[in-house]
């Protein structure tokens, strides 16, 4: 299995290097973020990496509304098919951390036997990005254990409460000029040194195109130090809008960028803004990494199918644009500095250290 080998080939990097660890689990848009704990903070018996579960869809058809309308369906298979399995992945990788770190008196080893059990849970948290059930949906949530917290925007949220599955489910708090302050968003039941917000434009009454910013503090930085993080917008966000991120208190250091290549339309509405928009807000967010999502070409039907338009770029493409287009640029924009992109296209299964 593609995944099991990723993650246990990555376990000994991600905690040795003390760096987060980013994880497809389909060719779409659900991911796991592996951060190590941070030296200062006594992990959880037998664990070593916090584990973040974002938008997971496994298996099955996802449905909008009603199936006549639109329904879609997984065309590469995801890396695991249940929530099961990916437990018992994560598992293995800590067995190993285990086994090869571990010390007498350490934290890691004070309870060897913990994660042995089959029904051990190592996703400590869920995060929802949209209420659209391809990336909140109920097949694939209703299989995580009921005590895992689940952060998500608030109509995901009030969608997951109303099943009544899990015990803890929060919404999003928001991130913006406004709000530049990340410490405020301090949720309990979440690790103090984790924070996530929603960045959204008022303009956009649905929230459509937004991005959830995670921060993470796990080098144990100084006050003043930078916080690293990662921006994580499946359908896009106007890139100006990232602009807050330069506002910010503490400074955020961003690690990633997930923005989809694809410029997808219905009609006039556009839905995914593509790799133009994307290569601007890698620029404006300063990250290291461009990381594709959003990106899979699945199979569909309903009425919503009959009306959808993909433009589909590469990197390569969307790169000679824009040195194309450089000496129209105005001196001091953000797209007039060429500098090199980090760009990452990862397969189902694959994975990303973040350096």
């Amino acid at each position: 299995m593609r995944l099991k080998e990723d993650l246990e080939n990555a376990a000994f990097d991600v905690f040795e290097s003390r760096r987060p660890l980013l994880t497809h689990l389909n060719a779409d848009t659900s991911w796991v973020l592996t951060l190590p704990y941070p030296p200062n903070v006594n992990p959880p018996l037998g664990r070593a990496l916090f584990n973040i579960l974002i938008d997971p869809w496994l298996q099955g058809p996802q449905t909008d509304y009603f199936s006549w309308f639109s329904k879609q369906w997984h065309v590469i298979p995801s890396s695991v098919q249940t929530i099961a399995e990916l437990n018992a992945c994560l598992r293995t990788r800590e067995s190993l951390i285990r086994s090869r770190y571990a010390s007498s008196d350490g934290p890691i080893n004070a309870a060897s036997s913990t994660l042995e059990h089959s029904e051990s849970n190592c996703i400590d948290l869920v995060v929802i990005s949209h209420e659209f059930t391809d990336h909140c949906n109920p097949k694939t949530l209703r299989e995580i254990s009921s005590s895992t917290p689940v952060l998500a925007t608030k109509a995901a949220a009030r969608l997951i409460s109303s099943w009544r599955h899990f015990q803890h489910v929060h919404s999003m708090a928001t991130f913006s000029n406004e709000k530049p302050a990340w410490k405020d968003t301090l949720i309990d039941g979440i690790p103090s040194w984790l924070r996530i917000a929603r960045i959204i434009s008022n303009k956009d009454a649905m929230s459509f195109h937004s991005a959830i910013l995670i921060t993470f503090d796990i080098v144990s930085s100084t006050e003043d130090a930078a916080i690293e993080g990662l921006v994580y917008t499946p359908h896009g966000i106007n890139a100006d809008h990232l602009k807050s991120l330069s506002l910010a208190s503490p400074r955020i250091k961003i690690l990633a960028l997930l923005h989809g290549l694809h410029d997808i339309r219905i009609s006039k509405r556009q839905l995914n803004l593509g790799a133009h928009n994307a290569l601007r807000a890698q620029r404006i967010s300063g990250s290291r990494y461009w990381v594709s999502t959003h990106d899979e070409v699945k199979k569909a039907g309903g009425l919503v199918n009959h009306f959808l338009r993909r433009e589909i770029w590469t990197i390569e493409d969307v790169l000679k644009e824009e040195k194309r287009k450089k000496e129209k640029l105005d001196v001091g924009s953000p797209l007039a500095d060429m500098r090199d992109v980090h760009f990452a296209n990862l397969a189902s299964g694959e994975s990303l250290l973040l350096q």
